[in-house]
Formats: structure tokens, C-alpha cells, sequence
């Protein structure tokens, strides 16, 4: 418990916060996240409803709008790292340490209705029911940084470790922007599937309340 207090006083000491600087500056990391968060509610992105009818393939919003950002920064940032912009600092590719997180992190999300950035945007808006998730997420940072470290199960799985790679590292690519326009390409697909999904369900909504009505009145 001490050591827990000495590092929250270490993480709020003015020079701490004050050796933040560069690419890891606290104002490039507020105006960054003022964007997302701008974009997350003019995006209706902030409510439970939205969240949860991802996962009962009810309400597609999540979709639309988060796989046009994923192919656009795809594009931007191998763009920008040809031009010699910006840099690439990947970080390691561990594969059931990321499967393991990926499954427990869409959990927490279906369940709870809300990820990090979207329960900080709906309470923004007041919907009080996201103080609970963000009383968990608070909550699972301290326990994951206080036990998982030098555990038994980060050693299993951390087993599998590939190093600093990307995709098309991974798939053998010799030019990554085979990848990117491939990944552009299942993108379109998947936008275009949900939405044929998405009007097979009007359809079959509103035959189903035509004929619910004529029985009705019969």
C-alpha cells in the first residue's frame, strides 16, 4: 500500500509532469483527445444504446464511423511515415498477451457499454450510469499495474513474442501499401455488408408489422 502511495505522489509531482515533453507532450495528448472526443459525440457514439447494439447487431453507427477513421489513419500514418514525417515506434507484437487482452477488453465493453474514451464522453453528457464504468476502469488500472507485472500468468502469455513488427511484417509484404489498399479494400466490403444487413432488417421489420397488423384486425 505505501508503494501504491508513493507512486500516485510521484505520478502528480510537478517534475514529473513538467519532464513530459516533445511527442509525449500533455498538450499534444489534450488537443488529440479533445478531438476524439469531439468526434466520439457528434458521432452519437456516447450512449449505451449505440455501444450495446453494436454486439446485438441492432445499431451499426460504431461501425460506420469507426471503420472510415481506422482506414483513413492507416492511410495517413504509412503516408506520412513514407514521407518521412513521422516515425514509427511499434511496440511489441506479443500474441496471447494481445488475444487475451482483445478478448477481456470486448467483454468489458459489451457488458459495460462503455470503452475508456467513450465513458468519459457520455459522462460529459451526463449520463451518470458511465461513473460506474470509469470507477472500473480506474479500479482495473491499479490492479493490473500492481499484480500482472512479474506474475505467473504474464510469463505464459508472454510466451509467444514476435518482437516490433507490423502487419506486413507478419504476412511477408514487400511493399506495405499492398496491405493498406487491401485492408481499404475488406473495410469497403464489411460498410457495404452491414449496410445490405442493415436494410434486409428494415424490410424484415416492416413485413413483419404489415402482417401483425392485418392479423390484428382480422
Amino acid at each position: 500500500m505505501d508503494q501504491i502511495l508513493l507512486r500516485l505522489k510521484d505520478t502528480f509531482d510537478p517534475s514529473t509532469i513538467g519532464s513530459l515533453s516533445g511527442p509525449t507532450s500533455l498538450y499534444g495528448g489534450f488537443i488529440l483527445g479533445s478531438l476524439l472526443g469531439i468526434i466520439l459525440q457528434k458521432g452519437r457514439l456516447c450512449k449505451y444504446d449505440v455501444v450495446s447494439g453494436m454486439f446485438r447487431l441492432q445499431d451499426f453507427t460504431f461501425w460506420r464511423i469507426g471503420t472510415p477513421l481506422l482506414m483513413i489513419g492507416m492511410i495517413v500514418v504509412f503516408l506520412f511515415k513514407d514521407l518521412g514525417i513521422i516515425q514509427l515506434h511499434v511496440p511489441a507484437t506479443v500474441v496471447f498477451a494481445q488475444l487475451f487482452g482483445g478478448v477481456i477488453f470486448g467483454a468489458g465493453l459489451a457488458i459495460a457499454g462503455y470503452c475508456p474514451a467513450i465513458a468519459a464522453g457520455a459522462l460529459g453528457e451526463g449520463h451518470l450510469d458511465a461513473l460506474a464504468a470509469m470507477v472500473g476502469i480506474v479500479f482495473g488500472s491499479i490492479v493490473y499495474a500492481e499484480v500482472f507485472d512479474g506474475s505467473k500468468l504474464y510469463h505464459i502469455i508472454s510466451y509467444i513474442n514476435l518482437g516490433n513488427v507490423t502487419f506486413p511484417d507478419i504476412f511477408l509484404v514487400f511493399n506495405h501499401w499492398f496491405f493498406v489498399l487491401g485492408f481499404a479494400f475488406m473495410c469497403t466490403a464489411f460498410l457495404v455488408g452491414i449496410s445490405m444487413y442493415d436494410e434486409f432488417l428494415r424490410a424484415s421489420f416492416m413485413i413483419v408489422g404489415k402482417v401483425s397488423g392485418k392479423l390484428k384486425r382480422k
